[in-house]
């Protein structure tokens, strides 16, 4: 098959950490390549250019790169960023005949599908849901008014969270398919930033964008408590810092520390090859999202044997089963949360190496050989039905 995935945004060049939707994407496209599939990637940019991402061709759009402004400048930005990808797809047909055009459910994305081809919403996200806390997006019903045209106007549905596949679903009245997202490591692993930072300290640690939506504020108000509690732990962060009140999320963290801030250590963004082995060597990864879309950051840290402290209700449920492979609290709950991160400070290595081992069962269903294949069952349903 000739498949298309298109996407508001990618990456910049092969130096820079690879997460989120877009990392996704290149994880989906790459596993589909190596079973003899034609991939590529449209993305929006604030440039027009064709280039190769680790040997994926990559065609930049220029595109609206700020969704800023009134509700009405919003969706001219959407509109015009959708014009554009459809006249890339357009011509992208002319050359060779596209086969399926997956797209990354993110303010609209595909909401003026044209092909004759099918058109197949991921749900990236859903804007009502996962960003109604959000400080960064101002236009939080615009994008999802968008997003829910573009679930109209798609050939088919996919999620790979059953919370936000079937609040999507009731709101526009159509079947939401629940899609594993395949995992299977694959990155040659670095050690020079953990050996360099963090080796020979037990630390706990938080990877990814230090928001309201992931719990940031949460372990904000449980930290200080933690670290009064185990004067040899060290909490690491990793990844992107997030504006929170005016300020932002690591520097608020930094002045509730105290006297214990010297034991906070922020990274920044790190890329996967430094970032598995910080993961790896951790004694926990906390994931207290308020509400999530089945997060890549627990599949790779099960996959690393990691100890996961995750939420009810946010998807993370679908990956861990309490106190067998991991463990849950309410989602806002610091008092949970400390309880929890308490307890696994305390196991011993035959209990962690218990929850570890119940783990590999679960991601069995994630694999590529299982994962990849389901995802083509659908495609070729899709074609087999297509009725444009």
């Amino acid at each position: 098959m000739y498949i298309i995935f298109v996407t508001a945004f990618f990456a910049e060049s092969e130096k820079k950490p690879l997460a989120g939707m877009p990392g996704y994407i290149y994880k989906i496209v790459r596993f589909l390549a190596e079973r003899g599939h034609r991939v590529e990637i449209v993305a929006g940019a604030g440039y027009g250019r064709e280039w190769k991402y680790k040997g994926i061709t990559v065609y930049n759009c220029e595109t609206p790169q700020e969704l800023e402004g009134g509700v009405i400048d919003v969706s001219r930005k959407v509109l015009q960023r959708e014009i554009t990808f459809q006249r890339k797809l357009r011509e992208l047909n002319k050359r060779r005949k596209i086969d399926i055009v997956q797209y990354a459910g993110w303010s609209g994305v595909g909401c003026l599908h044209s092909l004759k081809c099918p058109g197949i919403l991921r749900l990236s996200t859903y804007s009502r849901i996962q960003y109604k806390e959000s400080q960064i997006f101002k236009h939080v019903e615009c994008y999802s008014f968008w997003e829910r045209m573009a679930g109209r106007r798609a050939d088919g549905i996919l999620s790979p969270s059953r919370v936000l596949g079937d609040r999507f679903g009731r709101d526009i009245h159509r079947n939401v398919v629940i899609m594993e997202t395949p995992y299977n490591g694959g990155v040659t692993e670095d050690e020079r930033l953990y050996e360099d930072r963090l080796k020979g300290k037990a630390y706990f640690l938080f990877y990814g964008q230090t928001s309201i939506d992931k719990g940031f504020e949460v372990i904000e108000d449980m930290m200080f408590e933690l670290l009064e509690s185990y004067r040899n732990l060290f909490f690491v962060v990793a990844g992107w810092n997030s504006p929170q009140g005016g300020k932002d999320a690591v520097s608020i963290l930094r002045k509730k520390l105290g006297i214990h801030a010297e034991r906070f250590i922020y990274l920044g963004p790190v890329r996967q090859e430094l970032l598995f082995p910080i993961i790896r060597h951790a004694k926990c990864v906390l994931i207290p999202s308020l509400i999530d879309n089945l997060p890549n950051s627990c599949l790779e840290a099960l996959y690393l044997e990691q100890i996961v402290i995750g939420t009810y209700g946010t998807s993370l449920e679908q990956l861990i089963e309490d106190h067998v492979n991991g463990y849950l609290v309410r989602p806002g709950s610091r008092d949970e949360l400390l309880k929890a991160a308490r307890h696994v400070y305390g196991l011993n290595e035959g209990e962690r190496r218990c929850l570890t081992e119940n783990s590999k069962k679960v991601l069995a269903r994630y694999q590529p050989e299982y994962a990849v294949r389901k995802l083509e069952r659908y495609y070729e349903w899709a074609i087999a039905h297509n009725r444009r």
